[in-house]
């Protein structure tokens, strides 16, 4: 397979197909719901000074745009998914194909002027800091913690919300009966995602939540994972009926993929939007979760335009997903033992935290819930915050405080100041595998030096 880097995004490209004829397109510019370029046999296009063509042989290949999941790329892959899958390859089976790459001399490219290391605070934004929540603590890591420690967790000054998935089950009663201690002991409302197999399941869970304390409902579809229409009439009748005032969702439990596909479906008195993000559906290089996070921007900004301008509450958040949205088999139980990353404790993922939180501050975000309230997948371990959970407590006390925009960009470094009561706080984060240093211009004409060690996050600097 290839990838294409995401600046190609509206950049000409002939596609040939496999009888020989030769198509004008264009990379998309809005994340594309389906493969945006079909039975490919060759590409051809030019930038940055170089003419490049691609050959593909020994199969018929296609492109797909995995900005869907928030990949830095194109992919063009084989074989086609109209094929049935699994593909059947027997003993003694010989399977070639290649790629070939060519690059020659095109017009010249215009120069791009180097960064100096500098950045420039400016004074004022249109963006606020959404409000933050976390999702409740899974029950076994509930049970494991209170054989360990016996210090309930304290409130979180600006906490927006405790998010709870909620499935019908024997077990249904008991997690939520954990969920809404948790909430009370952060002195925040629950967040209720319902996941059901059908309509009829949603009045039998709406039953058990205390609605007075629920800010948010959202049902998806077990299955399709998005807000299936029957699903959704079903949700809002049953709320009104219980004189709900909190704000009903729709959208995607699972990426912003399935979304973008069924966008014609999102119903059109909903509330708001929400779908989940993780950076790691087909990679799991630290590099490659990295450059996710200007394409956490992408997929919301064109969340907001699939929902015509309604406001996103977005999460889970997650390093690895909760579960495979594309399994053919298995369940969500079989796949939570893999949904642990290790990096959730060090400070690489409170860099990268700062990162998304500062990807997703723009108008129309309204909140978005990280990771866990604690265990493994959590921002509490057995010795207190983790450097994730320190950094989001410290971003979630300026709820809804200015951020202010930052001029010029220094490879790898985050910046995002925030001003509230007169004072500017400075987050700060490094995204690379070296100490950094960078000057920041401030809006009164000071400048400061902050000094990075790899993969961390200054929490916070104020000036």
């Amino acid at each position: 397979m290839v990838l294409h880097r995401p600046d190609d995004a509206g950049r000409a490209v002939s596609i040939g197909s496999p009888g020989g004829a030769s198509t004008p397109s264009f990379f998309p510019m809005d994340i594309s719901p389906h493969q945006p370029f079909m039975d490919v046999s060759s590409m051809a296009w030019e930038r940055d000074g170089t003419r490049f063509r691609l050959d593909f042989h020994g199969d018929v290949f296609e492109t797909e745009d995995q900005r869907n999941w928030t990949d830095a790329s194109f992919k063009t892959y084989s074989t086609p998914l109209s094929k049935p899958f699994p593909v059947d390859v027997s003993a003694g089976d010989r399977v070639h194909q290649s790629v070939l790459l060519t690059a020659m001399p095109g017009p010249v490219a215009p120069s791009v002027r180097q960064s100096e290391g500098v950045l420039a605070v400016l004074d004022g934004g249109a963006a606020r800091v959404p409000g933050l929540s976390v999702s409740a603590t899974p029950v076994s890591a509930t049970s494991a913690s209170a054989t360990t420690s016996k210090t309930r967790p304290e409130p979180i000054p600006g906490l927006d919300a405790l998010l709870l998935e909620l499935a019908p089950g024997p077990d249904a009663e008991h997690i939520l009966r954990l969920a809404t201690a948790e909430a009370a002991d952060l002195g925040v409302p629950l967040d209720v995602r319902l996941s059901v197999d059908s309509s009829d399941r949603i009045g039998g869970l709406l039953d058990l939540l205390p609605l007075d304390n629920v800010v948010r409902l959202a049902v998806f579809d077990a299955f399709s994972h998005v807000t299936e229409p029957k699903l959704w009439d079903e949700l809002r009748d049953e709320a009104r009926r219980r004189d709900f005032t909190g704000t009903l969702l729709s959208g995607a439990r699972s990426h912003f993929t399935e979304l973008n596909r069924n966008a014609e479906r999102l119903p059109a008195d909903a509330d708001a939007v929400s779908f989940s993000i993780t950076p790691q559906m087909h990679a799991t290089e630290v590099p490659h979760v990295v450059e996710t996070l200007p394409m956490q921007r992408l997929v919301a900004l064109n969340a907001l335009r699939i929902g015509s301008g309604r406001p996103l509450h977005l999460g889970p958040v997650t390093l690895k997903a909760r579960f495979n949205a594309v399994a053919t088999e298995g369940d969500d139980a079989a796949a939570e033992a893999m949904a642990t990353d290790p990096l959730q404790p060090e400070a690489f993922t409170a860099a990268w935290l700062l990162g998304s939180i500062a990807a997703l501050s723009f108008p129309g975000v309204e909140s978005v819930s990280y990771f866990e309230a604690a265990g493994s997948r959590g921002i509490r371990g057995p010795g207190g915050f983790t450097p994730a959970g320190e950094l989001l407590a410290a971003v979630a006390a300026l709820r809804g405080c200015e951020v202010l925009d930052v001029a010029g960009g220094v490879p790898g470094v985050v910046l995002y100041p925030v001003r509230g009561g007169g004072t500017t706080v400075l987050f700060a984060a490094n995204l690379t595998a070296k100490p950094l240093s960078v000057v920041v211009r401030l809006p009164g004409g000071d400048s400061t030096n902050l000094e990075f060690e790899p993969w961390t996050a200054v929490v916070p600097r104020v000036d």
